[in-house]
């Protein structure tokens, strides 16, 4: 298959001249928070360092990490201390939900929107979308960042955009034939949904149009892009489930993107724009460049309110890999977990992901959730998984693999189809009671 690019003399770039242009950027962006953000300014006083004390790209460790807490108390509303341009530069925001607290906010300029769009378009790109192509966006517009991110850059593109956003499954399904989108966006638990809804139908949904998925926002194990994968025929028409990264804090989708070499090992991260690091989740230390632990970002070419090592509390691995793609300067990026969601149950930590990953292996299981229930003193690991034919076997078989992966052994309910909740966005399917 024909390698297309957005960007080639960037996308293969050499590491060495990359990092060359990381250092000279990220010098730039320090001195620019320094002199223009009054967080920052205060922020880098209190740790006794300026940007003069960076001189190599691993000086970047001497200076103060940016968290969450430091998003919500000193940068709502509009972008507050955080802000490195004049207010009357701004052009509008996007934010977060706000569902644990004040929501996150990510300010824009016209360079910012200039730049997300660049970086958006870099993705779909890089995923095999072209000007031929017709492009039904299901993420929600809106304040969320998906939608309107995922817009911007396929208009660059030149591909045709179906703005649907999320919702009207039954008549999205209908669209989808009679339309006939080649790519289509979205959160995994919404692609999943509609190919359960076409089936439903008694449609095929391997006989589609769709040969590309972009799902994003939320986490996937490899196990559920291959049901994607395998439900709507996707690589029987040339195409895959490529994965999009991004998050508001980071500018919205389009820092990463899986690409047909690395669909099934991650995504390759924007590391021209989004310079990272590897740390310890605990210690704060560096994990090097290569490994597992919580990913750290800085903004080197953001505008209106660039970030310095902000602790995204994603759990990745990172590896630097050879593809066919020649993108190898850029390394490949798998999220594991987010340390918010790790779980704690009878001292033993658990990450939903890696029961996703166990569960979406098993061909007979529809849909599932996960119930920790706390409010007794005998505390609960309980895994609902839907499916047609119910057995004490298979329910033990599930009990095993869990355990297996997890090292805590579930109770297992085996229900009937369609007894438990479907999401047309983000999906919850971890219930905790305190």
């Amino acid at each position: 298959m024909k390698v297309e690019y957005w960007e080639p003399h960037i996308e293969k770039i050499k590491l060495t001249d990359l990092k060359k242009l990381q250092l000279k950027r990220l010098r730039a962006q320090l001195r620019r928070v320094y002199e223009n953000s009054p967080f920052y300014r205060r922020r880098f006083k209190e740790a006794g360092v300026t940007p003069d004390d960076l001189k190599t790209l691993d000086d970047l460790r001497k200076f103060p990490f940016t968290t969450k807490d430091d998003l919500r108390n000193y940068g709502y509303p509009y972008g507050g201390e955080f802000l490195a341009v004049p207010f009357d530069e701004l052009v509008g925001w996007h934010m977060t939900s706000g569902t644990t607290g004040k929501p996150t906010v990510g300010p824009y300029t016209k360079n910012d929107i200039e730049l997300w769009t660049n970086l958006v378009a870099r993705c779909l790109v890089a995923a095999g979308v072209s000007k031929k192509d017709v492009l039904l966006n299901i993420y929600g517009y809106g304040l969320f960042t998906g939608g309107l991110g995922l817009h911007y850059g396929a208009m660059a593109v030149g591909a045709k955009v179906i703005p649907w956003g999320v919702g009207r499954t039954e008549a999205l399904v209908d669209l989808i034939y009679e339309w006939k989108p080649t790519v289509m966006t979205g959160t995994p638990s919404y692609q999943l949904y509609i190919l359960e809804t076409i089936r439903k139908r008694g449609l095929d949904p391997k006989k589609s149009s769709i040969r590309i998925t972009i799902p994003g926002a939320e986490a996937m194990s490899f196990e559920m892009l291959k049901r994607i994968d395998e439900g709507y025929g996707l690589k029987e028409k040339g195409g895959g489930p490529r994965q999009i990264y991004g998050s508001t804090e980071i500018i919205g989708p389009g820092a990463g993107q899986a690409t047909p070499c690395t669909e099934y090992l991650g995504f390759h991260m924007w590391t021209d724009h989004v310079y990272i690091e590897i740390i310890d989740p605990k210690s704060g230390e560096p994990v090097g460049e290569e490994g597992e632990g919580e990913l750290v970002i800085t903004h080197l070419t953001r505008e209106g309110m660039p970030l310095i090592r902000y602790r995204q509390r994603d759990i990745v691995k990172v590896q630097y890999v050879s593809t066919d793609c020649g993108r190898d300067a850029f390394p490949v990026v798998d999220v594991v977990g987010r340390v918010d969601d790790l779980i704690f149950y009878k001292g033993t930590k658990i990450y939903p992901s890696a029961i996703q990953s166990v569960l979406m292996k098993i061909p007979e299981i529809l849909e599932y959730q996960v119930i920790i229930d706390k409010r007794s003193v005998e505390h609960k690991f309980i895994i609902r998984a839907e499916v047609l034919n119910q057995s004490q076997e298979l329910a033990e078989a599930i009990a095993n693999l869990v355990e297996g992966a997890v090292f805590a052994r579930p109770q297992v309910e085996l229900v009937p189809p369609n007894t438990l909740p479907r999401w047309e966005g983000k999906s919850k399917r971890v219930v905790v009671y305190e």
